[in-house]
């Protein structure tokens, strides 16, 4: 009984929809809207998402005041300094400052590339098959 009543529902609706619009013009321009106005969407977000990673629009980076750390560090440099010679103080100074300050230590380029190389195992002349001649 409730399976009438759902189908009676559902086909008042498609009769109620068949009377106000036979040929089915307002399903299909607001089905059509509905796509184009999401495949907008999508466009922009990746549009933009595409241009913060590749680094086309710059994001604010935080400044950053000097603190206890930074102190730290110049202490250590200049008593490195006055201990040691040549360049070893410098590469000292140099790792603890990277190390305190987040930093990262070179840039990533964002890509991996691959370099491709031939070997027996892919090359396309073994790869079919041979059949024998009859």
């Amino acid at each position: 009984m409730t399976t009438y009543l759902f189908n009676l529902v559902l086909t008042a609706g498609g009769d109620r929809m068949m009377q106000t619009d036979p040929h089915g013009w307002t399903l299909t321009l607001i089905s059509v809207s509905v796509v184009f106005a999401a495949l907008i969407v999508l466009y922009f977000v990746y549009t933009l998402s595409g241009s913060i990673f590749s680094g086309k629009i710059k994001l604010p980076k935080k400044t950053r005041k000097a603190s206890a750390d930074d102190e730290v560090a110049a202490a250590i440099a200049l008593a490195l300094d006055m201990e040691l010679s040549g360049e070893d103080y410098a590469a000292i100074a140099t790792a603890v400052h990277l190390y305190l300050s987040d930093t990262v230590h070179d840039a990533e380029p964002g890509f991996v590339t691959i370099v491709r190389k031939e070997s027996g195992w892919n090359d396309k002349s073994l790869n079919f098959r041979k059949l024998p001649k009859l």
